[in-house]
């Protein structure tokens, strides 16, 4: 078994039939990307923030196949709906919005990209509480 399938099922266990049955990275992303977006709209954060997860791992992964499929099929794809948008701060660091954000734009426009780095910088300028 190729090591982006193992990772995949690992990830998100409940998709195995799916993710084995995928001919191609980009195949398992179709799939993935879709349970993300459920997830989300589900309020299921921890399934997001695994499927977040393998999405990281599938971007340093030594693969150019493996790097296209989730930039391609699920990260240009992350600003797309409203939900995610909003809780997108809670999912990734400001420097992974910044490194993503080129790749973002080809599915979002400019307003709604500037929405998102205004979340962002919001995130970080709030004040921790103290103990």
């Amino acid at each position: 078994m190729s090591t982006w399938r193992r990772k995949a099922i690992e990830a998100v266990p409940e998709l195995r039939d799916r993710i084995e049955q995928s001919w191609s990275p980009m195949a398992a992303w179709i799939e993935l990307r879709s349970l993300f977006e459920q997830a989300m709209k589900n309020g299921d954060i921890q399934r997001a923030r695994r499927i977040m997860d393998y999405a990281r791992y599938c971007l340093a992964a030594p693969n150019a196949d493996v790097n296209t499929a989730v930039a391609v099929g699920f990260i240009e794809h992350l600003a797309d709906d409203e939900a995610t948008r909003a809780r997108l701060p809670e999912l990734i660091s400001v420097r992974e919005f910044n490194d993503w954000r080129e790749i973002m734009s080809y599915h979002a426009d400019d307003q709604v990209l500037e929405s998102l780095n205004a979340a962002f910088r919001s995130k970080t300028a709030r004040p921790r509480k103290s103990s």
